[in-house]
């Protein structure tokens, strides 16, 4: 019988334990308040509703509305409310402004300002969506240009416009970017009176990740410069009601009365009362049926006024 005989200068090899890795942290912000402009990275891709918040980033990403506009019928611009007013099918020129110019592209996405819709889609109406092509009836902002392209993004399929970023003229610190809007604010089925802004996202075309934000506040309707002075009367005077609206009130008043103080109080009944002597001057007098009838024949008795 044979004995498997072991060699004694093998040895057993040693067990290797893996060592946990460091997770990298995130550099921390400033503890002072103030706003950084370092790189920030991209949003998670499962995220669904995108970020509201300015964020120039380290190239200064700025959108800007021209000013001196004479034409305030069909768009205008609230300094006051820093909110862009116009009217359907208007193209608007804005402003794109970069420190260093790179080969990026713009994305813009419409987003509810109210957190409670912030995770719906803004759509445009089934009227306005109809005179659309296919390829952008679900969209509600429309970019002038070459290379636009109107796709879906995040996790539920929003809509949102893609399109290069182009330098500007030489000569010139500003690209112009044209958009428009094709449904109004107001429009049951589509905004439906919800308030709405359009996010601007820089992305670097290599990496495709974002570098810059902007966010503009906006309002398509029908009477852009009414709009705007309404709106700018009430954040400046929010507790004053207009002189209009005290004067109705004063005529709805006026027409209705003098406040009821008790429903309990029994209604007033006005008595005329005669003249002394007036009761005498008239008197009942009998006459016969048969005279009666020979002269009117419609009643059995008739008073006669002794004056």
């Amino acid at each position: 019988m044979h004995r498997k005989v072991e060699n004694p200068a093998q040895e057993p090899s040693p067990v290797v334990v893996p060592q946990p890795q460091p997770q990298p942290q995130a550099p921390a912000g400033p503890r002072d308040g103030s706003v950084s402009t370092s790189f920030i990275p991209d949003s998670p891709p499962n995220s669904q509703v995108p970020s509201i918040q300015n964020w120039p980033g380290q190239y200064d990403f700025q959108i800007s509305v021209p000013v001196g506009n004479k034409d305030r019928n069909k768009w205008c611009y609230s300094a006051i409310q820093e909110k862009l007013y116009l009217i359907k099918h208007v193209t608007i020129p804005l402003d794109v402004k970069l420190l260093e110019w790179l080969d990026a592209y713009i994305t813009i996405t419409p987003v509810f300002k109210a957190s409670r819709n912030r995770v719906h889609h803004v759509m445009p109406c089934f009227n306005c969506s109809t005179k659309n092509s296919v390829a952008s009836s679900d969209h509600i902002v429309m970019v002038e240009g070459q290379g636009c392209e109107y796709t879906y993004k995040y996790a539920d399929k929003r809509p949102v416009v893609t399109l290069p970023l182009h330098p500007p003229p030489p000569g010139e610190a500003a690209s112009t970017l044209l958009l428009k809007l094709v449904c109004l604010t107001s429009c049951n089925g589509g905004p439906n009176r919800r308030p709405f802004s359009l996010v601007f996202t820089l992305h670097n075309n290599s990496t495709g990740s974002e570098i810059g934000r902007q966010v503009l506040d906006l309002k398509c309707c029908q009477c852009p410069s009414r709009d705007m002075l309404n709106e700018d009367k009430a954040v400046q005077h929010p507790t004053q009601p207009s002189t209009n609206a005290c004067n109705q009130l004063m005529e709805v008043r006026k027409r209705s009365g003098p406040a009821v103080t008790s429903t309990s109080e029994k209604k007033k009944r006005f008595t005329i009362k005669l003249e002394p002597g007036t009761d005498r001057r008239y008197q009942n007098v009998p006459v016969s049926i048969e005279a009666f009838l020979r002269n009117l024949n419609v009643t059995f008795f008739i008073s006669i006024s002794l004056v």
